[in-house]
């Protein structure tokens, strides 16, 4: 009796504290789809994904979804291999903030995603490491939602090491690239406005390691 009055105790303290409203959760791996499939805290899809200017030497990647162990939790990885030649290629993996409205009928079976203003927060912070590279860029995604920024979407390049650790990364460092490539023109404010996911990829040619992900957030 007294064990169920304690518990009943703790629920109801747990319930009345206030809520971290200076903080968005955006994925901490600790939630899975019904296929067991690792999704963002608030149910969007996660997207592994590999691209490469020589089509033929596309760059290699693997999901990996790590179990806690001590006192790290669930994260989340990749392995890649990214090869020459190539002007470009990369590695990387899209975080969905919101759960999707399903897939358009096309011949691609376009993903319908949701978009949400995420202005007011001035900072993302994100648990990150890596084994074969010293690098990773990080972009700021609004697609599918009225944000035409020609794939330019806002990044910035983040110096990592090998051991897992919190980097805060204030959103007015973010910028969008520049170069003749970029054919339209967006501000970060823009993006954020209809923000529909977080990007992390591995663009060094050539390179080969791992690189793992926890606690993606955004802060005011």
């Amino acid at each position: 009796m007294k064990y169920i009055l304690s518990v009943i105790i703790t629920l109801v303290m747990t319930a009345a504290l206030p809520q971290d409203t200076q903080k968005l959760v955006y994925a901490d791996f600790e939630q899975l789809d019904k296929d067991k499939r690792p999704i963002s805290a608030r149910e969007g899809k996660i997207i592994f994904d590999a691209g490469a200017q020589n089509n033929d030497r596309k760059p290699k990647l693997a999901p990996r979804l790590l179990g806690a162990q001590g006192p790290l939790t669930q994260r989340i990885g990749f392995e890649f291999e990214i090869f020459e030649p190539n002007t470009w290629a990369e590695a990387s993996i899209k975080i969905i903030g919101l759960k999707d409205k399903g897939r358009l009928d096309d011949w691609a079976k376009t993903l319908i995603v949701r978009a949400e203003d995420l202005s007011a927060y001035s900072a993302v912070t994100v648990d990150i490491g890596a084994a074969g590279v010293s690098q990773v860029r990080i972009r700021l995604l609004s697609e599918e939602n009225g944000i035409d920024a020609g794939g330019a979407f806002p990044e910035r390049y983040l110096d990592i090491t090998n051991e897992l650790r919190t980097y805060r990364i204030p959103i007015s460092e973010f910028k969008q690239p520049t170069g003749d490539w970029v054919k339209k023109k967006v501000t970060t404010e823009q993006v954020m406005k209809k923000l529909t996911a977080v990007q992390v990829s591995v663009v060094k040619v050539p390179s080969k390691g791992f690189v793992v992900l926890d606690n993606i957030a955004f802060e005011k």
